[in-house]
């Protein structure tokens, strides 16, 4: 018994302080890059879609219940024949508030990533210059890079353009009419910028990852061989990821996020933790 108690002190006055320090020194150094924190937002951010969805669900049901509840008991106090309707007012749940706050911190995250993005358009130059300065050699690769730049300066130039309307920079009627537009063509953009990441990771395959990862070592009758196996892995998450974002890009881009579209807020939420995931891992050993 004093020998379990012992190790609990211990584990408590030394081993979890700096287990704890560790990790809020690492998390540190992860919100310090941009990578990180976008990671950690777009995970944040599905993570809380996904949980909306299912207390949402669970809400329905409790309310459900309750009506069935309600009429069962409503029924035994009626002459055969008769029939009421009744307006029932939806009780006030604990569980209303769990689902109201997760998805106002949803919300608010969601906010803070589409701010931050107002700076994308810088990345897309420095991207483009270094295409530019450094063009891949094979030219088929070249052309798709230069595709996807395209691709995201229409993005982000129309996100950006929405945005700054919704938050009242750009003031006239004429901005206003157009927000809706803005946004559905922004996400048409991103739309075919996930679809040119597929034809370019196929590029990238169908070159044995030679051109995309810098393996060099060719082989007999001029097929090129993989440098590493940690060249393959990074591709499959590539395409992992780019798989993850292809519903929610289809989602937004052609059915403007309306009830019509095949995703709901579970696959969305499921779907965009994906790449969210996989970069924010990235990101985590990258700052080790």
């Amino acid at each position: 018994m004093s020998t379990s108690i012992a190790q609990l002190k211990h584990l408590l006055l030394h081993r979890l302080p700096h287990r704890t320090d560790t990790f809020l020194t690492h998390l540190s150094r992860l919100l310090s890059t941009a990578s990180g924190r976008d990671a950690l937002l777009c995970t944040a951010f599905y993570t809380l879609a996904f949980t909306h969805a299912q207390l949402l669900r669970i809400l329905s049901r409790k309310y459900e219940n309750l009506a069935e509840t309600i009429a069962q008991n409503a029924s035994k106090s009626l002459l055969p024949g008769e029939a009421f309707v009744a307006t029932i007012e939806p009780p006030h749940l604990q569980l209303t508030e769990t689902c109201v706050a997760v998805k106002s911190l949803g919300d608010a995250i969601d906010e803070v990533r589409t701010f931050w993005r107002l700076r994308g358009l810088v990345d897309i130059y420095a991207a483009a210059r270094e295409n530019y300065l450094r063009p891949s050699r094979d030219p088929v690769l070249k052309s798709i890079v230069w595709a996807k730049i395209l691709a995201q300066t229409g993005y982000q130039f129309y996100e950006n353009a929405a945005y700054l309307v919704k938050k009242g920079v750009l003031r006239s009627e004429r901005f206003a009419k157009r927000e809706t537009g803005w946004w559905t063509v922004s996400s048409q953009f991103w739309f075919a910028d996930v679809l040119l990441e597929f034809v370019r990771l196929a590029r990238v395959r169908q070159l044995r990852w030679n051109e995309e990862f810098g393996a060099q070592q060719v082989e007999k009758e001029g097929v090129v061989g993989v440098k590493s196996q940690e060249l393959e892995e990074k591709w499959w998450l590539q395409l992992y990821s780019n798989l993850g974002w292809f519903p929610n890009a289809v989602h937004w881009g052609w059915y403007d996020g309306c009830e019509e579209s095949p995703m709901n807020e579970t696959m969305i939420g499921l779907t965009g933790f994906v790449p969210g995931f996989i970069n924010l891992r990235a990101a985590w050993e990258a700052t080790a």
